[in-house]
This record gives C-alpha cells, structure tokens and sequence, in this order.
C-alpha cells in the first residue's frame, strides 16, 4: 500500500491518542519503521498489521477504526500531503468521487508498480451515485470513511450503503445519497 496510507494511521493514532499509543500500536504490529515514504510502496500486509494493532490498542473494530481513519485521512493527511490533487479533484463532493480514479493515478505516479484501486461509477435516476470499486476487500471500510471523509470535505450530508454483486469484479458497490 502506499506509504501515505501508513503515514495517516500514524498521525491519526499520534493527534487523538498521542506519540506512546502510537509507538505501541507500531510496535505490536511488528513495524520496524518509525518514519513512512508517501512516495514508496509498503507491503499490503504491515498495513492492515497496523490497522489490527490500532484496533486492539483502541478497543475498536477494524472496520469501525478503518472508517474513523477515512474520514481523518480525507481531512487531515491528504488534504495536507496532496493540496494539488484536492485544488483540481472537483469543486462539490459528487465530482471529487467521481474523480478517485484520476486522483490515485496523480497520487501513485511516482511509485513505481502501484497498483491503486480503480473505480466504474453509474449516476442513478434518483441522484445516488454507485461506485463500484475495483480493489482489495480487505479495504473496504477504509473506502467507505473516505467517502464519508470527502462529505465531511465539502460540508455536504451524504449517506452510504454497500452492496455486493452489481459489476462483475468488483469488490462491492458503494451507493452514496447526497442530501
């Protein structure tokens, strides 16, 4: 996965439960590193360590903390790490999701085999937007707190259910309601 990735669990943990819960999440997870690349890949596995260690460190679920980190991760690191990709990803909420394909292939250029998930979108009579994400299952949540996060950018209500088996190869459907 992409160091930034890492790097926002680690400033998550760091700014709502500070540096000592952080090193012992880190150090639980097996992670040797004390510092993460945005522009290196790290081994799928170290994360999701990480996102088991914080979990159990938290007393949450990992998909209720991987939810909470979309929702930081939006706001705080990639806002803070990519403010060009966030000044040209769409002026409302709607247009930057349908604009998270573009979006990692900006963010991944520079790291060489990154394999970012990919997204097919319908626009739907009643005004949801299903995106269908093509991507590790494992992240599923993670993708859910950050469509949440995105909301939270823009300041636009949204609502979200996951629903499987609507595209061929995708991990799931992710129906979001702009209210």
């Amino acid at each position: 996965m992409k160091g930034v990735i890492n790097k926002g669990i680690k400033e998550m943990i760091e700014a709502q439960h500070g540096i000592d819960k952080w090193e012992e999440v880190r150090k639980n997870a097996g992670c040797e590193d004390i510092f993460f690349s945005v522009t290196e890949d790290y081994p799928d596995d170290l994360t999701i360590r990480l996102f088991q260690s914080a979990g159990e460190a938290l007393s949450m679920s990992v998909e209720d903390l991987m939810m909470e980190f979309g929702k930081f991760w939006i706001n705080e690191t990639g806002r803070k790490t990519y403010p060009q990709i966030f000044q040209i990803a769409g002026k409302d909420a709607r247009n930057f999701l349908r604009n998270m394909n573009r979006i990692h292939l900006q963010a991944t250029q520079s790291i060489p085999d990154a394999a970012p998930p990919r997204f097919e979108y319908d626009d739907l009579p009643d005004g949801r937007l299903a995106m269908h994400y093509f991507g590790r299952k494992e992240t599923i949540s993670m993708l859910k707190g950050l469509i949440l996060g995105v909301g939270i950018y823009f300041n636009q209500d949204m609502e979200i259910e996951e629903k499987h088996g609507m595209r061929d190869g995708a991990s799931c459907t992710i129906m979001v309601r702009f209210k």
